[in-house]
């Protein structure tokens, strides 16, 4: 039987993969800044309704929900940042390399959050980001 979490992550796989495209066609004509501003209109739509749905209170501590915030801006300005590059560039090699972030979380969860890699762990992400710099070329 699959994981659950590996159906949701592959959900996700799928999900971002339509985002890119969706993104790219839709800076042909709006500028990056507006078309992630009417991407994040529908966002809050679907969450929204999404979080009104299971009708309970958002909670956690004023430090989570910090992060939560800080994380939203995080986004938000990669996603401008994003929606320019596929303005201006090839959508594959701009997915590709912006599909590279997992590498940022991997290594600050081994400095800051003592998170173990194992060799086959540090050989996929260094095989990654090979295979990035072969798309992008």
């Amino acid at each position: 039987m699959v994981n659950t979490a590996i159906l949701f992550a592959l959900g996700a796989l799928l999900l971002y993969g339509g985002w890119a495209v969706a993104g790219g066609v839709a800076t042909r004509s709006l500028s990056p800044v507006n078309a992630v501003f009417l991407s994040y209109v529908a966002s809050l739509v679907i969450v929204g309704g999404y979080v009104l749905s299971l009708r309970r209170p958002i909670s956690g501590t004023r430090v989570d929900i910090a992060f939560a915030l800080v994380s939203g801006a995080f986004l938000a300005a990669a996603s401008i940042s994003f929606y320019a590059g596929l303005a201006r560039g090839n959508m594959a090699i701009v997915s590709a390399i912006a599909a590279l972030y997992f590498v940022i979380p991997a290594v600050v969860g081994v400095f800051y959050f003592d998170a173990q890699l194992s060799a086959t762990n540090v050989l996929g992400l260094a095989l990654a980001v090979v295979a990035v710099g072969l798309v992008a070329t």
